[in-house]
């Protein structure tokens, strides 16, 4: 088994210590990095003192890693898995469950954030060195349930024991969108942000557009393409987490079946807001190459596709540079 980043969208970000403007201007881009969602994340913005817009993204971003953690204690969603129920949930979490109900009913359930249980079951038995038999993926199955899972403003419950829910392709969009707005209300006119989702304002101190890197899905120093970073760019990819050597097994489950869809190796999605961005990269590739335009197209997106043979396409409105 082998467990590699899930960043799969490298920015060119060379320059951003240059001094803008030659009348003796002090504004300048700052680039700040952290760690949150388990890779690592960076915020540059254009400003003559950037810390005020540094403090407010990263808030963002922290408080996303912590509400949305399978891990920390303080976390909701740990909270919720502990114990099935959760009192007095944020604004953030019920926005993602909306938009996983939305993607539930979208995909006809492929996308189900309650299939942590059986992930968990696909992966232990990929660390003992083997698979779930058909009993074994059964009974997993039998605790995943999107349409049993309920919650509004006072309380989140799951209506069976033994379920659990992972939000790990919806949090890291909605960071991308709460940071693009705190850099606006700090005023930030010209920034560049990835929380493995990849977001932008403005454009480059140069005047060209913010460009993306589409990694190569199985040459991670090469690229398949380079795309400007309109909206919001976010990648699902079959390398991001493997659990075989030829790329069968891996992290993206179709719950219905209990099985890693095989049409694609990536897909990167660009969509009006991180959120979809994040949700339809994982969404489209669960439903496989024939339903997958369609999808992103009743939400406004449009994809970048490498197919598990190595085939590059795209839906019209996915732009490549040059």
């Amino acid at each position: 088994m082998t467990i590699t980043r899930r960043n799969a969208l490298g920015l060119g970000l060379a320059g951003l210590s240059a001094t803008l403007g030659g009348d003796g201007a002090t504004a300048r881009m700052h680039r700040r990095l952290g760690v949150a969602f388990g890779t690592t994340v960076s915020v540059s913005v254009e400003a003559r003192d950037p810390e005020p817009a540094f403090k407010a993204a990263f808030a963002e971003i922290r408080a996303l890693d912590r509400i949305a953690s399978l891990t920390r204690p303080d976390g909701e969603v740990f909270r919720l898995n502990r114990d099935g129920c959760l009192d007095a949930p944020s604004p953030a979490l019920l926005k993602m469950l909306e938009t996983a109900a939305l993607m539930f009913e979208a995909t006809a359930g492929a996308f189900d954030v309650t299939i942590q249980p059986l992930w968990l079951a696909m992966d232990a038995a990929a660390r003992r060195g083997r698979w779930l038999d058909d009993a074994e993926r059964a009974q997993a199955c039998a605790r995943v349930d999107q349409r049993a899972l309920r919650f509004d403003a006072r309380r989140v419950v799951f209506d069976r024991p033994g379920m659990a829910v992972t939000l790990n392709s919806l949090a890291r969009g909605l960071a991308a969108d709460r940071v693009a707005a705190a850099l606006r209300a700090c005023g930030v006119e010209r920034a560049v942000f990835d929380t493995d989702v990849l977001g932008a304002a403005g454009r480059k101190p140069d005047g060209r557009e913010w460009l993306a890197r589409i990694r190569h899905p199985r040459r991670a120093d090469d690229s398949v393409a380079v795309a400007p970073i309109s909206e919001y760019l976010a990648t699902s990819g079959d390398y991001q987490y493997v659990w075989s050597p030829d790329y069968v097994r891996h992290h993206i489950v179709d719950p219905r079946r209990g099985v890693s869809p095989q049409d694609f190796a990536s897909i990167t999605v660009r969509a009006p807001t991180g959120l979809m961005a994040d949700a339809l990269s994982t969404a489209a590739f669960l439903v496989g190459a024939e339903a997958a335009p369609a999808l992103l197209a009743r939400f406004a997106a449009d994809g970048f596709f490498v197919g598990k043979d190595g085939k590059l396409w795209r839906t019209s409105g996915f732009a490549i540079a040059g």
